[in-house]
């Protein structure tokens, strides 16, 4: 796989992208490192993460010790409910510092939406813990995040799963992870805060299902049953681990995919 440059698209999901880790750790067991990783809103916070180098084993201990009020605090701002200061706060505890994106040893980029020109941007120079903040800033939620002169929200709004981006920066072959396939947390939403999470799911779902697919295998996760804002160890180590079982299962045709991959290049060189 030395000749080959695998990119790695991770998807939004909120809670729910604690997963990844599980794939990372199951790509990685079998000889899959990427040297390209774009992520959107939770895709953009463990795959930020992971470009910096820190090794699965550490990945997951961090993830365990996340809870739900780490990330979120009560914001009197009326452009959003949460501040976003404890988010930030919990990356750089996770991380022990900030990083510059561009020299990270993984090519790394996050997806937003700029509010004010509509369109998604790209962020891969600059803060890494800015663009993670950017990327996760759910509408309504978070307040959106300020960078130059633009106003920042959550890329899920228009790429919630960014294969197409992986492919721009050049990977040869691009493997995704869905997160939100067949997901419905709410059958009965019973509160105005579960019809707008399913709302934005169903949009989310809706984006991902019509737009080109760009990758050349997609995982998709079952996880129904889980909230996408609780966080807790017990969730965690749940949410690896289907990752992980689920990426192992489908592990031969993802080398299969890489195996023609190479071949095609081997005969494009002769």
């Amino acid at each position: 796989m030395e000749n080959i440059k695998i990119g790695l698209a991770l998807g939004g999901g909120g809670a729910l992208g604690i997963a990844h880790v599980g794939v990372l750790k199951a790509l990685e067991e079998n000889g899959i490192k990427p040297s390209v990783v774009v992520g959107t809103s939770i895709g953009a916070l463990v795959g930020g993460v992971y470009a910096t180098g820190m090794k699965i084993e550490k990945m997951e201990e961090e993830s365990a010790k996340i809870k739900t009020l780490h990330l979120y605090d009560v914001n009197l701002n009326t452009s959003g409910f949460l501040s976003g200061r404890a988010a930030v706060k919990t990356l750089k505890k996770i991380m022990g510092k900030d990083y510059q994106i561009e020299n990270l040893p993984t090519r790394f980029a996050a997806v937003a939406v700029d509010l004010k020109s509509a369109e998604e941007l790209l962020l891969k120079n600059g803060s890494l813990i800015n663009a993670i903040r950017a990327s996760i800033s759910v509408p309504g939620v978070f307040i959106p995040f300020k960078h130059d002169e633009k106003l920042l929200i959550d890329g899920g709004v228009l790429n919630n799963l960014p294969e197409d981006q992986v492919k721009n920066m050049g990977a040869d072959v691009v493997l995704s992870v869905d997160l939100l396939h067949n997901y419905n947390p709410y059958s009965k939403p019973k509160t105005i805060f579960h019809s707008i999470m399913l709302g934005w799911v169903i949009m989310q779902n809706k984006l991902t299902q019509t737009k080109q697919n760009f990758s050349d295998f997609r995982i998709s996760l079952n996880l129904n049953g889980f909230k996408q804002y609780i966080f807790n160890k017990n969730v965690a180590k749940q949410l690896i681990k289907i990752g992980y079982d689920e990426t192992i299962k489908q592990m031969p045709e993802i080398l299969k995919v890489i195996k023609n991959a190479e071949n095609k290049q081997k005969k494009s060189l002769k």
